[in-house]
């Protein structure tokens, strides 16, 4: 029975530490096939470190305690038992404080030449100092309570005081399980033998918690008790001195501890923690009193000085203290001559919505129900010397749609293995309703393009794992009734080159077919962390990801471009995101690179400004790249990230309220605007343009979004963020007059909505069976003015259908028109807009020929049922009258 009783524990460590084991053995093979063997090391041989240290001295601990209690009472009882206690303890604090991430960054520090306003710290001591401490505290604090609870266990199984006796009310305690056992403890005895012991431990106990008052009071600098985030008014006059008052309390009652080993009473004990108590509770007390009655009735001039610290150190751990703020002047003087000047915005201005052309490339462009497009991802190309905005989508394998009976581990694992192609289009070009495609088809046919590397192994997709170089044909790529078939020309992925390794990974994936497969041999390679995202999380977990990958074809190779983030909560008086994980520092140092086909991954930092990256290099000093080392070509292709512009702009919608008093207030908040789409309203999503902003002599691929005032239909501003170097990462807002109204998205669909004539084409085509989407509203600004552009598509109810883009509607000013193209709705618009200078310039013939033509054109519109354009022709005849 005893052997019985032994094997079964190590039979299931072994089932629990096996399958952990082959996991990392599986993990060090792909670290080594991908280049990074040194980063992975240092993370793991780090934490098994940490973990054993802190285990093993608590071990050591728990093992001193447990001799001690055992001479103590001078007893010969076994005490295997409090040892495995011990041990199993000890196991889980090292498996608990095992993080290596908290020590490497301790260790390498880096300054933000940031101080904090209360103590003067460097913002370095908060993000990697105070974490390190905050750690230690709790080990030792976790590391002490453990000790007592394994000691006072150990003390009462070795106590000869614990008899067999009859149970009285005054003297005698009940053991543990004592209501089914006979035994009691004779309290008095037993106090005489564990006070000694125990006085220690608690004297340890209170010094690890005056080590944490200490820290505590740096952690008021987080303290969301006050008008805004970080330390306010009570935090500062109240909780720091009381924080500074427990640290010595806690430190008087450690000694209080030491002195019973000589005293040896019990009273000692119970007084000083008695005193810790009222001396918390008095706090408490106290801090909600001056904040409720001191505080409170006059919060916004009391909590001003703190409100002001809240404001400056959230903008700058945001970016945003950098950012370039004008004001826009809207003036609706816009002639064609300033049109044409501004062609290459113009030409750039996105016309596809990417929802209805998600449809469209999947009717037009799949050409197997095995393939899938996850995203459609905007960028720019030189194209024939055009600086081009365009819309592409990679054409990734989706296991998923495969048909039932061809669902077999052959298929899914050695056949279907990659996606093949993307497929591009100008945002602006439109062929009878459907987009020009500067890349279509498969294989690629492109004229303005060339496409060497098709093969799409690694994607937004989810895989599990791919075996290449088998016995097994792979699928290429279908063509007509045909697949083409090819080998995997890569060096990517793990060699299951024997018997060993095809176990290895047999187990980690739970797949006996890797095993005994007839069709992998020992040049087949199994690829897995396939999915992008996954693959860079994997090699560097430390980074947060946007979650947008975007293909990028650069010297006829596919890439995928992710943008890293740091980010830390630990940045004093800055608000936080308010996510459950929420942060309040972020900078997008990094730029991830990984090879659609290869699969290799390749890390370029750009920010070296950013503290964190800085110790994180230092870290892992191989790791990284400088952004100098990327392709010039692949510079080309860099974008700011949405993920990082929604935060920045959600933050700056309060934060541009300098002013105390406003900001709490609250009296000037900025919202997001909304527009409809498919009938209900949702809210905009910063969108990428190619235009000239105000000011510049140039055209530059930015993100912008623009503004509302909170409660208010209205635009206020707009913010935008360059992303072609050498200007990356630049940030500007620009405000509009509160005194004049600027038109919002929703006033301009309120607007299309009230045209008659546009109502009415749009209540005729819903009611032909057709659905009417209206996309994307696109606020433009050009010059000093703004237009809006929102295009029209129609969709057939029947299912399968393709959306096409039908109409485009453009409003200027007072001025709404819908026409078939863009440039047909700017003529309609800027016909109107031709200055009184240019016309008192012009003969009296030429204003009759004019009128003439646009008499001529006012016809046409009529006899195409046009009424809008016609009676827009009629108003620009009247001004020549």
């Amino acid at each position: 029975m005893k052997k019985t009783s032994f094997i079964w524990p190590i039979i299931i460590i072994i089932l629990f530490i096996v399958p952990i084991i082959i996991n990392i053995f599986g993990d060090i093979l792909w670290f080594q096939s991908i280049g990074y063997t040194n980063v992975f090391m240092t993370m793991l041989l780090t934490s098994i470190g940490i973990g054993l240290l802190f285990g093993l001295v608590f071990l050591a601990f728990g093992i001193l305690n447990i001799k001690i209690a055992k001479r103590m009472h001078k007893s010969k009882a076994d005490s295997k038992l409090l040892i495995l206690l011990a041990g199993f303890f000890s196991l889980i604090i090292g498996s608990v404080f095992s993080g290596w991430e908290v020590v490497l960054k301790y260790l390498n520090p880096s300054v933000f030449g940031v101080v904090d306003p209360v103590f003067g710290l460097d913002i370095g001591f908060y993000v990697f100092t105070l974490p390190f401490y905050s750690l230690i505290y709790s080990y030792l604090f976790v590391f002490t309570v453990l000790g007592i609870v394994l000691s006072f266990i150990s003390h009462i199984i070795f106590s000869e005081s614990l008899k067999k006796s009859e149970k009285t009310e005054e003297d005698e305690v009940d053991f543990i399980f004592a209501a089914k056992s006979d035994y009691t403890l004779d309290w008095k005895e037993f106090k005489k033998k564990i006070t000694p012991h125990l006085s220690i431990l608690l004297a340890i106990l209170f010094f690890v918690l005056s080590f944490g008052f200490w820290m505590a009071q740096y952690g008021l600098l987080f303290s969301q008790g006050g008008a805004v985030y970080g330390a306010g008014y009570t935090d500062i006059n109240i909780s720091l001195p009381l924080l500074n008052i427990l640290m010595i309390v806690s430190a008087a009652v450690a000694l209080f501890f030491l002195a019973n080993l000589k005293i040896n009473k019990w009273k000692i004990v119970k007084e000083g923690i008695i005193i810790f108590a009222i001396i918390v509770i008095l706090g408490g007390v106290v801090s909600g009193v001056v904040q409720g009655f001191v505080v409170a009735p006059d919060e916004s001039n009391i909590e001003k000085p703190y409100i002001e610290r809240n404001i400056e150190y959230t903008l700058k751990a945001y970016g945003l203290d950098i950012v370039k703020e004008n004001i826009f002047p809207v003036n609706y003087n816009l002639t064609k001559d300033d049109i044409k000047r501004n062609s290459g915005t113009i030409e750039n201005i996105r016309l596809w919505d990417w929802r209805p052309l998600t449809q469209t490339y999947n009717q037009l462009q799949l050409f197997r129900t095995y393939y899938k497009f996850p995203d459609i991802d905007i960028d720019r190309y030189n194209v024939n010397g055009e600086y081009k905005q365009v819309m592409v989508s990679p054409r990734e394998i989706n296991l998923e749609n495969l048909p039932r009976e061809a669902r077999s581990w052959v298929n899914e694992h050695l056949v279907y293995t990659h996606g093949y192609g993307v497929v591009m289009n100008p945002v602006d070009k439109v062929t009878n309703g459907l987009p020009d495609f500067y890349i279509k088809d498969i294989p690629p046919q492109s004229e303005q393009f060339s496409i060497e590397r098709p093969e799409i192994y690694y994607g937004e997709e989810t895989y599990e794992y791919s075996v290449v170089n088998t016995k097994t044909d792979e699928l290429d790529y279908p063509s007509g009734e045909q697949n083409i078939y090819a080998k995997h020309e890569g060096t990517g992925g793990v060699q299951l080159s024997d018997i060993i390794t095809r176990l290895l990974y047999a187990v980690k994936f739970g797949s006996i077919e890797l095993l005994f497969s007839g069709s992998l041999t020992s040049e087949s390679r199994i690829l897995f962390y396939k999915q992008v995202n996954e693959r860079i999380a994997t090699i560097a977990p430390f980074l947060r990801y946007d979650s947008d990958p975007y293909i990028v074809l650069s010297e006829g190779n596919l890439y995928w471009i992710i943008d890293a983030y740091t980010i830390t909560s630990q940045y004093p008086y800055s608000e936080p995101t308010g996510r459950r994980d929420g942060f309040n520092y972020i900078r997008n140092s990094v730029k991830v690179v990984v090879n659609a086909y290869s699969g290799d991954v390749e890390f370029y930092v750009i920010d070296n400004k950013d503290p964190i990256i800085n110790t994180y290099q230092s870290i892992f000093p191989n790791m990284f790249k400088d952004f100098s080392e990327m392709s010039a070509d692949l510079k080309e292709h860099i974008r700011y990230p949405e993920g990082l512009f929604k935060i920045q702009a959600n933050i700056y919608s309060t934060y541009h309220m300098r002013d105390p008093k406003v900001f709490y207030n609250k009296e000037d908040i900025w919202v997001t605007p909304t527009e409809i789409y498919r009938g209900s309203r949702q809210e905009m999503i910063p969108y990428y343009i190619i235009m000239k902003l105000p000011g510049e002599d140039k055209e530059s691929f930015i993100m912008m979004l623009p503004f509302n005032p909170r409660g208010k239909e209205n635009l206020i501003g707009w913010m935008a963020a360059k992303s072609d170097m050498p200007d990356y990462g630049k940030l500007v807002v620009y405000q509009f007059s509160k005194q004049e109204l600027t038109y919002g998205p929703m006033q301009i669909e309120a607007r299309i909505d009230q045209d008659t004539d546009i109502s009415q084409k749009i209540t005729l085509w819903s009611q032909r069976g057709s659905d009417v989407i209206r996309g994307n509203t696109l606020v433009i600004p050009i010059e000093d003015s703004i237009i809006y552009v929102e295009p029209l598509f129609l969709e057939a109810v029947e299912r399968g259908t393709l959306p096409e883009l039908k109409r485009v509607i453009v409003a200027y000013g007072n001025q709404l028109t819908m026409q078939e193209t863009l440039e047909e709705a700017l003529n309609t618009i800027f016909e109107q807009a031709t200055t009184s200078v240019e016309r008192s310039e012009q003969t009296a013939e030429e204003k009759l020929a004019e009128i003439a033509r646009l008499y001529k054109k006012a016809k046409e519109a009529l006899s195409n049922g046009d009424l809008a354009g016609y009676a827009n022709y009629v108003d620009m005849i009247e001004d020549f009258v």
